[in-house]
Order: structure tokens, then C-alpha cells, then sequence
């Protein structure tokens, strides 16, 4: 259950509208279970006591949970069609963020898939707001990280997330005049590999890791014909990176948290 008394959705904050999260009658904040639940992936068979256990997935269900949130008096119906606008309609997640100090480092991406307006003396005073994120986890602020790359290298990188999943954050680089490849070895990633190799000359190279995108920003050259396949990943904890590949590289994205009430 949240303490706090605002909250912001889609860029605009609850106190522009004159709301406040609240209870009223029985209507109240929800607890909030860990967004992890498990999956257990495995199959029983007749000639063993045990299953046939492939793993478990912590991602199969998005994060869900209610708001409640009213006013001091009673809405009007132009107010209602107002709250409703910038809360609803949209085709895209949006973040929500809960004004409260131990959740000022986190953000949820989400939409308000149901929104039932609450009376109390016949009038609407609040609104339940039934919340549905896109992941199981809440997402860190924005990180950047900037390396001036000379040759080879060794990075520690750390990833202060307490979610036992893989980060996948997007890089940016742009090699010197006389590089054409890049390589990147994360030691605590059983030594994965992530490697380019054939880049032209005069190129900026965007890896979208989560979503397995790579792009050429300048000439639009496709380079997927010389990479490995293994998108750049992050463990939680530390990671020893090894890097060969002169140039300039940005590592950036959000790291992931487990958030309860």
C-alpha cells in the first residue's frame, strides 16, 4: 500500500486536477505482491517421482495493482470527462511515478486499463484506477555510462539491480577512423561475447539489445551480416567487461526493481 498523497502519470501530476491518493468507504490502495510471480516450466511423467524441470520464468505476467484517488468535494462532470482524458486513450505505455522519498528512484511504465469513478452522497468524489504495467518490475531512472575506448580494455560495470534478470541496455559507438570491429566480453556472463566485425569507415552504431535491433545512424548500412547474434547483456552485481574497439562508447538504459506495498 502507498503512503504517498500524489502521484504523476503521463507527465502531468494528481495535484493539478486537486487529487490526492485516498480511501474511501471500502475503497482503498491494494497491497502490492513482488511482480515476479513464478512460473514453473517442467513435466510430469509417469516413470519418475520428480519432474522433468526445464527452469522458471519470472517475466510470464505483468505488474497489476489498484489506485485510489479523489478529491475534496465533489466532481463535476466536465471535471470527470477531464480526469478521464489525461488518464485513458492512450495506444503506448506511460510512466507513473509515486511521490513518495523510498520510490523516488523508480518508475512504472503502465496504463490505467479501467477507471471507475467512486461516489460518496451520490456524488463522485474519487476514482479507482485499475493499473497494468508492461513487466513485472518497476524501472530505475535513466543511466548513461561514457567510455573513451583506446584499443583494449577492461570496464567494471556495475548493475546495483536486486532483479535476478538479465539487463539488456542500448549501446552506442562510434570508432575511430581505423576500426572495424568491436568486441565486448562480459566476464560474468560465462565470458559471453558481443561482436561486430566489417563496420565501415565513418559510421555511429545504435544496439537496441532488448529489442535485438541494430542500426547505422549515419548511412543506414545494414552490419547484421557481421555480428555474432549474442546481444549485449548485463548480470546483476559487477561486470568485468573486456573491450577491444578504439572509439566512443555509451552504455544507457534502466535498471530493473522488484517493488512491493
Amino acid at each position: 500500500m502507498f503512503a504517498a498523497r500524489e502521484f504523476t502519470f503521463a507527465g502531468r501530476s494528481s495535484r493539478q486536477y486537486g487529487l490526492t491518493l485516498c480511501e474511501i468507504d471500502d475503497k482503498g490502495q491494494s497491497d502490492i505482491a513482488f511482480g515476479n510471480a513464478a512460473s514453473i516450466i517442467e513435466d510430469r511423467v509417469i516413470a519418475r517421482i520428480q519432474p522433468v524441470h526445464f527452469g522458471v520464468n519470472y517475466h510470464a505476467s505483468p505488474l497489476r495493482f489498484k489506485l485510489v484517488f479523489g478529491a475534496e468535494r465533489k466532481l463535476n462532470r466536465f471535471e470527470l470527462d477531464e480526469i478521464s482524458a489525461w488518464l485513458t486513450g492512450y495506444q503506448n505505455y506511460q510512466w507513473l511515478t509515486i511521490d513518495q522519498p523510498d520510490l523516488n528512484h523508480v518508475m512504472f511504465r503502465c496504463l490505467v486499463t479501467s477507471l471507475t469513478p467512486v461516489s460518496a452522497g451520490g456524488f463522485p468524489v474519487a476514482f479507482e484506477a485499475e493499473i497494468t504495467c508492461d513487466c513485472p518490475y518497476a524501472y530505475g531512472l535513466p543511466f548513461e555510462e561514457l567510455y573513451n575506448l583506446t584499443n583494449s580494455q577492461e570496464i567494471l560495470f556495475r548493475n546495483p539491480s536486486p532483479v535476478r534478470e538479465f539487463t539488456k541496455p542500448k549501446i552506442l559507438f562510434t570508432p575511430e577512423a581505423s576500426v572495424n570491429a568491436i568486441k565486448i566480453v562480459n566476464r560474468n556472463d560465462n565470458d559471453r561475447i558481443f561482436f561486430i566485425e566489417n563496420l565501415p569507415s565513418n559510421i555511429s552504431v545504435e544496439v537496441d539489445n532488448s529489442n535485438c535491433i541494430i542500426r547505422e545512424l549515419r548511412y543506414g548500412y545494414n552490419l547484421y551480416g557481421g555480428f555474432n547474434m549474442n546481444f549485449f547483456r548485463l548480470v546483476p552485481g559487477d561486470n568485468h567487461l573486456y573491450i577491444e574497439g578504439a572509439g566512443l562508447l555509451k552504455i544507457s538504459g534502466r535498471f530493473f526493481y522488484n517493488v512491493a506495498a
